[in-house]
């Protein structure tokens, strides 16, 4: 009893010992309601920069929120929120200026009269020098040459993760800057009509961290470009064929042979300088002579500008070659004609002639050399007709061809030694294929007392002679009619050719007097080549002329023999570029 009583008591003790101002402040918190909070920015992100960072959140609950409270690093940083830093939904804030290190950022949003959201902390980073020097720019393996172009090859975008592009500067032919672009994913750029041995230069260019804002180019990387396997013939060596199935291309006074192979690409308005094929003229084709022998690898067409005139450029070009064009005319002039007259399609290629004045097209390489190349149009922007302002041609294992034996002739002009000495019958025999001796007759025998002496050539076709190919009696018969120097004299056309002497022999042996290069020279042959040989143990001597003009008739000197009497030719053959045949 007195137990209970003793606690009732201690209870009645403490609540009297409660004051009455004790209670009214804890009734007082009640009667003030709960706490208002602003809104805030929801999934927050802080993106890295070069020496600085950009926050983003979403703001479906910032509310009437306008000002941010973003504390880092012992500061505190007040900026507006206004809609110019909304997006579709995500506030962008940039922290500027700051130092390259990793960061906690406390954000708080405030509204218009002064509530506070529930704080938030999110980590982020800022990069700086230190990380850019740690990133490798991509690389060019190396060069290569493919069916379609030529191809500057990358290392995986693995070697340099943060690369997001790369910027690549290389010379073209025209001497300017041509600027590509190798993205993320791209293993090989092509290179579009570059200079050989020219500079290439490639800048990379790499985000600033995962999801970063900013782009830094890193370090130039320097290259030199490669030579082409091939080369572009020289247009000096061109001509147009014109086969019955051609369209000659000089409609509206157009003279394509003096301005297909000008080296003048652009266009001032007159035909002339054009190659026309007039109207209702789509399909045709023409027919050029490379003037060499080679392996054509590319072809480049100009055309006329499109803001001048786009009607008249080519939507689809087909390239032909032969080696020769015996047999090769094509009555009907269609492409099953072509392929059973034994051209072969080398390449066909769509051009988007309404908004480009050029084309320029990779040509597979074959098997056998191409001299002739037959462009054919079979469509065009009006599909009317198609006009063309310069062409060129690329090829590699280029090289003259073998002048044809059955053009070549002997001509007879008043100084020359006829070399018919001992039954000789060199019209018959200098040019038959037969380097084999027979008997004197089989040749070109100048008699005896002959030396020094001469006789003219028509090589039937005007052309840059480039090679002669001589055969002598062989040693194992008799090599004192052997030359032991000999020379080479050159003319396009025999207008006032002659010396001015006249040859005279009695029997086999020459009586007129030797004709001096002083008397070439004052008729105007120029001497393309001149060279001792070692007469006394050579059979044949395949001369390198390399001749920088044209020839049509040359004379060969025979200056001095092993005998000092006579000379002897069994076979002479010729090999030239370009074949120049009048009209």
């Amino acid at each position: 009893m007195k137990y209970y009583f003793f606690k009732i008591s201690l209870f009645l003790i403490l609540i009297s010992s409660i004051s009455c101002g004790d209670i009214d402040s804890i009734h007082e918190q009640y009667l003030q309601g709960e706490q208002v909070y602003a809104g805030k920015l929801d999934t927050l992100e802080i993106r890295p920069g070069y020496y600085r960072a950009q926050l983003e959140g979403q703001t479906q609950f910032l509310g009437n929120s306008n000002q941010i409270i973003i504390e880092y690093d012992d500061q505190t940083d007040i900026y507006d929120i206004n809609e110019n830093n909304i997006q579709d939904g995500i506030y962008k804030l940039i922290l500027p200026e700051l130092e390259e290190k990793s960061y906690e950022f406390t954000v708080t949003t405030q509204d218009e009269i002064g509530n506070l959201s529930v704080s938030q902390t999110v980590a982020g980073f800022a990069i700086g020098d230190v990380f850019v020097s740690d990133q490798d720019p991509r690389e060019i393996i190396d060069f290569s040459f493919e069916n379609d172009g030529t191809y500057a090859n990358f290392y995986g975008n693995a070697q340099s993760e943060n690369v997001i592009y790369t910027l690549v500067d290389y010379e073209n032919e025209l001497e300017q800057i041509t600027r590509d672009t190798v993205f993320f994913d791209d293993s090989k750029l092509r290179l579009q009509q570059f200079k050989p041995e020219g500079v290439l230069n490639t800048t990379s260019v790499i985000q600033s961290g995962l999801n970063g804002i900013d782009s830094i180019e890193l370090a130039t990387l320097n290259y030199i470009m490669p030579e082409l396997p091939y080369t572009e013939l020289n247009k000096n060596f061109m001509s147009l064929v014109n086969m019955p199935s051609d369209n000659p291309g000089t409609y509206n006074n157009a003279n394509p042979q003096d301005y297909l192979f000008d080296n003048t690409i652009s266009w001032n308005g007159d035909d002339t300088q054009t190659y026309n094929s007039g109207p209702a003229a789509v399909p045709s084709h023409f027919t050029v002579d490379l003037g060499v022998m080679t392996t054509l690898r590319r072809v480049d067409i100009n055309m006329i500008s499109p803001e001048i005139d786009q009607n008249y450029n080519a939507t689809n070009i087909q390239v032909w070659g032969r080696d020769n064009i015996d047999f090769a005319q094509t009555p009907i002039g269609d492409q099953d004609d072509f392929i059973n007259s034994g051209w072969i399609l080398l390449h066909e290629q769509e051009i988007n002639g309404s908004e480009t004045d050029f084309a320029s097209f990779i040509v597979e390489p074959t098997s056998s050399p191409t001299r002739f190349v037959r462009i054919r149009t079979t469509s065009s922007v009006s599909n009317d007709g198609f006009k063309f302002t310069e062409i060129g041609f690329y090829g590699e294992n280029t090289m003259p061809f073998e002048i044809n034996k059955e053009n070549m002739t002997i001509i007879q002009m008043p100084s020359d030694n006829p070399g018919t000495a001992y039954s000789a019958n060199p019209s018959l025999y200098l040019f038959d294929n037969n380097n084999l001796y027979s008997g004197d007759e089989f040749g070109y025998h100048s008699g005896e007392n002959a030396i020094p002496g001469y006789f003219t050539i028509d090589l039937g076709t005007t052309t840059y002679l480039q090679r002669l190919d001589l055969d002598f009696r062989p040693t194992w018969s008799f090599n004192g009619n052997t030359p032991t120097e000999i020379e080479i004299w050159s003319r396009e056309d025999l207008v006032n050719a002659e010396t001015g002497t006249n040859f005279e022999s009695s029997g086999n042996n020459v009586i007129s007097e030797p004709t001096s290069s002083e008397l070439l020279e004052a008729a105007g042959w120029t001497m393309i080549y001149s060279s001792n040989l070692d007469g006394q143990n050579i059979s044949y001597a395949d001369l390198e002329i390399n001749s920088v003009i044209k020839s049509r008739y040359i004379k060969i000197r025979y200056v001095n023999t092993v005998g000092g009497s006579g000379c002897q030719f069994i076979e002479i053959g010729a090999l030239g570029f370009g074949s120049f045949l009048e009209n």
